[in-house]
């Protein structure tokens, strides 16, 4: 069994410290680890510790993805819930936390900069006003928790940014809500072409990162825990497209 004592230990081990920010990618696997108790007190457990480790002048950002417009569905920011998983929508809906209004690439942020995340552009998912634009101006933390890195969704923020030939520009069209009233909206989004094998694959980047002791790592028991900075990451990402312009997706092991 592990307490919330071990989950801030751990990032705290990688490096997190008060004031930063930190963008979670997350399994709800590792609270299964927590002793019997209720799911809702599983994820207090969490985010308490999150809190914890980042203090009141840190900024905690979970994703909170719909792909709405891609499915041609309007998008609700306080009440259309997130598609990746659990915890997402766990933190998405606890009190002090507020959403971005990107329909499509949406993120949860509660802390010092949850404002700013909150009221981040949302016409270019991946652009120089975006979530993500921020994240990389405040060098925040990537972290995966009992999952890989293949979820750090800043990686298409480092695609777009390198244009990559195997991304491109589409744009989607249609209503968001806030606060009840439904306006129109577009997003921009930076998508894989379907004909090649662009499925996310950064063992070739992890590889490197380790290589150059630039990946920190620790165990929430049984459960890993991987984090870098935004700064790192986009070094390393870029090197490695500098070598190989497919080296961040499954057609680059070729």
């Amino acid at each position: 069994m592990i307490a919330a004592a071990d989950i801030a230990e751990a990032f705290q081990l990688c490096g997190v410290r008060r004031g930063d920010v930190l963008m979670l990618h997350a399994d709800a696997i590792v609270l299964a680890q927590l002793p019997p108790m209720t799911a809702d007190e599983r994820f207090d457990v969490l985010f308490d510790a999150l809190d914890d480790v980042l203090g009141p002048d840190g900024t905690l950002v979970m994703p909170t993805f719909t792909y709405s417009f891609t499915k041609g569905e309007p998008f609700d920011v306080a009440a259309t819930p997130s598609a990746v998983g659990l915890l997402t929508e766990a933190f998405r809906t606890r009190a002090g936390v507020l959403r971005s209004r990107d329909p499509i690439f949406s993120v949860a942020a509660r802390g010092r900069l949850a404002r700013r995340f909150a009221e981040a552009a949302s016409d270019d998912c991946f652009g120089p006003n975006s979530a993500f634009a921020i994240l990389a101006e405040q060098d925040a933390w990537l972290a995966c928790l009992g999952c890989s890195l293949d979820r750090l969704t800043f990686t298409h923020a480092v695609e777009q940014a390198a244009g990559v030939d195997y991304r491109s520009f589409k744009t989607f069209s249609g209503v968001r809500l806030e606060g009840g009233v439904e306006t129109p909206a577009s997003a921009r989004y930076f998508v894989r072409d379907l004909d090649r094998d662009t499925v996310i694959d950064l063992s070739r980047l992890k590889a490197d990162l380790v290589q150059a002791s630039a990946l920190a790592t620790a165990a929430v028991g049984r459960v890993g825990l991987s984090a870098v900075r935004c700064s790192v990451f986009d070094a390393a990402a870029v090197a490695l497209l500098a070598r190989n312009p497919s080296g961040l997706i499954r057609e680059g092991a070729a």
